[in-house]
């Protein structure tokens, strides 16, 4: 087929004359070049690789900021945690030293003047006496000895309330007082009541034949023992006869001594 169009040679007015095929002058007959009827379209063909991704636009411009919101209500109170327990009081540091004497205060008012006693009866009136004459005012003498504190006299009334002071600074805090010394231990507590009886546990599995005894025959097992019925209430009397019931077993099966204690 590639011989025939090269080598062809179309004659003229060929195709304006409808022919089908062109005369060649070196070769039979080539065939026709005119294109036939278009054919089916073929099924479409494998996706191709994904191709680069191209760069990045610009960044567009900031959007403008939105209306701030309105403000939410406020959520209701949380219930009120309990009281913490109140912290142990410290030990009391030693006194400090005495302060100065601080300036007097001012001298306060006057209180009310008390009630007026009844008057006392009226005693008989003397002789009035010569008057003498003025004696010239001597020295003053020293101050007397302090007298003895009187007795104190009844609280009066409660007066109303003044208003609270400022709050002064805290001062500093003393030192640590020493530690005193660790208190005798005291005596010991009475006994506590003996507890109930637990259950009794199962019975263990029988033990291997224990060793020949003095006799050379093989030790037998020795007879059962009673429980106490109340340990709680149980007298002296019965837990030794319990005790002593066991240790005649034990001996009787050679696993003690066969001299009894005295």
């Amino acid at each position: 087929m590639a011989d025939c169009v090269e080598n062809m040679n179309i004659v003229p007015g060929a195709q304006a004359n409808g022919l089908g095929r062109y005369c060649c002058p070196n070769q039979p007959c080539c065939p026709s070049m005119i294109a036939g009827p278009t054919g089916p379209t073929g099924p479409m063909g494998p996706t191709g690789p994904a191709g680069h991704v191209g760069p990045m636009g610009p960044t567009g411009p900031t959007g403008a900021t939105g209306a701030t919101g309105a403000e939410g209500p406020i959520g209701p109170m949380g219930p009120i945690g309990p009281t913490g327990a109140t912290g142990a009081t410290g030990p009391t540091g030693p006194t400090g030293p005495v302060g100065a004497t601080g300036a007097t205060g001012a001298t306060g008012p006057v209180g009310p003047a008390g009630p007026i006693g009844p008057t006392g009866p009226t005693g008989p009136v003397g002789a009035t006496g010569a008057t003498g004459a003025t004696g010239a005012i001597g020295p003053a003498g020293p101050i007397g000895p302090t007298g003895p504190t009187g007795p104190v006299g009844a609280t009066g009334a409660t007066g109303a309330a003044g208003p609270a002071g400022p709050i002064g600074p805290v001062g500093p805090t003393g030192p640590t007082g020493p530690v005193g010394a660790t208190g005798a231990a005291g005596p010991v507590g009475p006994a506590g009541p003996i507890g109930p009886t637990g259950p009794t546990g199962p019975t263990g599995p029988t033990g291997p034949t224990g060793p020949a005894g003095a006799d050379g025959a093989p030790a037998t097992p020795a007879a059962a023992v009673a429980d106490i019925a109340a340990p709680a209430t149980a007298t002296t009397a019965e837990v030794a006869a319990t005790l002593n019931t066991l240790l005649a077993n034990l001996r009787a099966a050679g696993l003690l001594d066969g001299t009894a204690a005295g």
